[in-house]
């Protein structure tokens, strides 16, 4: 064994034992009271599928909707205990200790539902959580509270503006990953929308998800010290030249995916994403880009990220390989292009 099954008030929580140096420096909670994960049961136990007739992989992280076309950004968790109606009672619990950064808590105002961002500042890199489609959320609960791994911050549901989750499928949409911009109005302002934004700078559009399951995965099987040991793991799919003098706040919030240089001074940036879009490293670059380079150039791409029907990254016209309006709208976030 090299995880702990805690269990406090009832409720089984995944820890990590500390048993070396090839033990990971944090702690990493589940969610949801579920235990079946740390006990090592298939996704049937845990996962919330999208319907009766849908694959249980349909509530996993990725290509895994609408035969593969749609993509989802994190862990669908169904509960463990109903009342009598069916309406889920499962409490939500913290991932991991952090920092409340936002609350939503008008259902209508989100497709999250009533959701949490938590910061957890104290991880290399300081990664986020989202807790969504809950029932209630802790009262008291605001930005800037202070969370322990493991505390109660709301309830499962099935809160949600638009589409209507039945309530035999409440459950909880969970993610984890990194944040673009801390200046997500500014690029939310050249868009047309016809509605203001809601979230400040926890907008969906402005958080890249990471697999969750492959990180706690990861986690329990002692693989990583830190997340940046998961992330410098990922596979690169696109490597990206932007040309810009901008400086990214992305840089100064997750300095460990950055290249140090003794100047910040640069004319442009090469980027590496790996699936799906996540950012691994942001690199300057030092020598003079050319005026008739294109503002965006694409240096290198893999291949068989092509072969995916969602969250594409390139697209190629005639021999030339350019963004996808996916890729492009992380640049356009990260950069303020």
């Amino acid at each position: 064994m090299n995880y702990l099954l805690l269990r406090y008030c009832g409720i089984f929580f995944l820890i990590a034992l500390h048993l070396g140096a090839s033990s990971p420096n944090f702690k990493l909670s589940w969610p949801t009271p579920n235990p079946a994960f740390a006990r090592g049961l298939g996704y049937s136990t845990f996962l919330q599928k999208t319907g009766p007739d849908k694959a249980v992989t349909s509530g996993a992280y990725g290509c895994v909707r609408n035969n593969g076309y749609k993509f989802h950004e994190g862990l669908d968790l169904y509960p463990v205990k109903r009342d009598r109606r069916g309406k889920a009672e499962d409490s939500i619990y913290a991932a991991m200790d952090g920092v409340v950064s936002y609350v939503n808590s008008t259902a209508s105002y989100s497709a999250y539902g009533k959701y949490i961002v938590l910061e957890h500042p104290q991880l290399n890199p300081p990664l986020y959580s989202l807790y969504a489609h809950l029932h209630s959320i802790t009262p008291n609960l605001k930005r800037g509270s202070r969370i322990v791994i493991a505390q109660e911050i709301g309830k499962m549901g099935n809160s949600s503006s638009g589409y209507r989750i039945p309530l035999e499928r409440s459950h909880l949409h969970f993610e984890m990953g990194l944040r673009l911009t801390d200046k997500f109005q500014n690029w939310y302002n050249k868009k047309p929308f016809t509605s203001k934004n809601r979230h400040d700078n926890f907008s969906g559009f402005n958080l890249v998800g990471l697999d969750p399951l492959a990180f706690y995965t990861k986690y329990k099987n002692k693989s990583i010290s830190n997340p940046i040991d998961f992330i410098r793991a990922l596979p690169v799919t696109v490597i990206v030249q932007v040309k810009t003098k901008n400086i990214p706040d992305f840089i100064t919030r997750y300095p460990t995916l950055t290249t140090q240089t003794k100047s910040t001074a640069t004319n442009g940036w090469t980027v590496s994403f790996g699936p799906y879009g996540i950012p691994l490293q942001l690199k300057p670059v030092e020598e003079m880009i050319s005026e008739k380079e294109k503002q965006i150039k694409i240096l290198q791409f893999n291949s068989n990220t092509q072969k995916k029907p969602c969250r594409r990254l390139t697209t190629q016209k005639g021999s030339e390989f350019f963004p996808t309006e996916q890729l492009q709208t992380y640049l356009e976030l990260i950069f303020g292009l």
